[in-house]
């Protein structure tokens, strides 16, 4: 995600609003050189709304007009070469195609689920529901605590707990401003009205135990007292991105659910959003529009599904229960990650992270020129 915001020209904003990662990832040692060359890119961190803000004033900068609205309805022309959007207030307008991105509970993004494939899906242990919450407090007010202050010393430092049933991150960001906190756990209490949008609420509405937390986790919770926070339920991973006619695609949270915290999150979206623009640059008719988008779903789909996959494999690696398992998996990372790169056991660090870092390589420019260079000639010329 950083090199595509890089070559984005987001690379000024990221400087000002965010701290390099080159030191540590638990008790990892990331200042190793060659490392940070292998990965092309700073590990960075960054709140979610920074990036919007930096994300809004390229829209501005390109004087595109943003409309507000509920969507109504999306209907496809009878000829098939034209997209009409209705939103609430009876406002109607053409486009040549949609691009869906309304999120995880997107109206849309069942399209490519089939009920066999729902079925054997809710077979997959993945927990019915999750609990997802983020807040940020004053790093004065965190670094006053004593058993809090030597944990966020630095912005350079992302600190994980991993307990039975929920994972928490925590990290400095904002020119060191603001301790920021999410945290997933799984969720299995009655699920009322409105608890799937994202509201502060006071931690005593999800009825949670905090003596079942580490102290400093309790503590980082009882400093915040309200969290923005909502539920997650299950939803299958899609096999379509694109509609039958190929003029409503889906991307972000509406083409992978996935969980808030996840490493690969956003960065998926910047992907797609990169992918778009790059097939999208290709383009020389209208006529073209189809097949560049089922271009789109031919290039984002195994990645996106794998990634969705595997981020749910860690997550239910990390959530382990107390127990013999989590025992051994915490004797397994111990040694994994013992901070010393010339000591390493480099099979057994490719065993628990070598998927996870061959991720981060992904080039999603390379993957639209690799399909270009593949597919892209001959298919297309016939369009024109």
């Amino acid at each position: 995600m950083t090199r595509i915001l890089y070559k984005w020209g987001a690379k000024p904003f990221l400087d000002q609003l965010s701290g390099c990662r080159e030191e540590i990832i638990g008790i990892m040692d990331y200042v190793e050189p060659e490392f940070i060359r292998d990965q092309a890119a700073e590990f960075r961190f960054l709140r979610t709304q920074a990036l919007k803000n930096i994300l809004q004033l390229f829209v501005n900068n390109e004087a595109i007009t943003v409309v507000s609205g509920t969507v109504s309805s999306i209907t496809i022309a009878s000829d098939n070469m034209t997209t009409q959007v209705t939103v609430g207030d009876g406002r109607i307008f053409n486009a040549d195609f949609v691009v869906c991105a309304d999120g995880y509970d997107s109206a849309l993004n069942d399209m490519g689920v089939t009920g066999s494939e729902r079925e054997e899906y809710d077979t997959l242990g993945w927990p019915a529901s999750h609990l997802a919450m983020t807040f940020a407090l004053p790093t004065k007010t965190v670094r006053r605590d004593e058993a809090l202050c030597n944990i966020f010393r630095s912005s350079k430092h992302w600190n994980v707990w991993a307990g039975p049933g929920y994972i928490l991150h925590a990290n400095i960001s904002d020119e060191s401003e603001l301790v920021c906190v999410t945290i997933t756990a799984n969720y299995n209490r009655e699920i009322f009205e409105g608890d799937q949008t994202w509201q502060l609420r006071p931690l005593e509405y999800w009825n949670i135990d905090l003596g079942l937390f580490e102290p400093r986790v309790k503590k980082l919770l009882e400093l915040a007292g309200s969290v923005s926070s909502r539920i997650f339920v299950r939803k299958p991973m899609l096999d379509e991105l694109v509609c039958t006619n190929s003029r409503v695609v889906l991307v972000g949270d509406a083409a992978h659910p996935i969980l808030p915290g996840g490493n690969q999150h956003i960065g998926l979206d910047i992907e797609e959003a990169e992918t778009l623009r790059c097939l999208f640059s290709r383009i020389e008719h209208r006529n073209q529009i189809p097949d560049f988008l089922v271009a789109y779903e031919d290039i984002r789909l195994p990645r996106t599904s794998h990634i969705v996959e595997y981020e749910r494999g860690m997550h239910l690696m990390l959530q382990m229960p107390d127990g013999p398992q989590q025992e051994a998996r915490d004797v397994t990372l111990k040694k994994v990650m013992a901070g010393d790169w010339d000591h390493m056991d480099e099979e057994l660090f490719r065993a628990i992270f070598g998927e996870e870092f061959q991720q981060y390589s992904c080039d999603a420019t390379e993957e639209v020129e690799d399909w270009w260079t593949k597919w892209g000639g001959s298919d297309l010329e016939e369009c024109n």
